[in-house]
């Protein structure tokens, strides 16, 4: 992943936890985003 800008916006620990600006960044291979919050809710409330 790299960056049309140089600073995104994300702390130093964010990045190395994985997170990412969508909005400014650019996928160099496959990528796949997770949205942990969505998942969980999504889990609790199937069946």
């Amino acid at each position: 992943m790299r960056y049309r800008v140089e600073w995104p916006g994300l702390s130093p620990d964010e990045r190395l936890a994985g997170c990412v600006l969508p909005c400014v960044a650019l996928a160099e291979s496959d990528v796949v985003l997770r949205q942990p919050f969505h998942e969980a809710v999504a889990s609790a409330s199937s069946p």
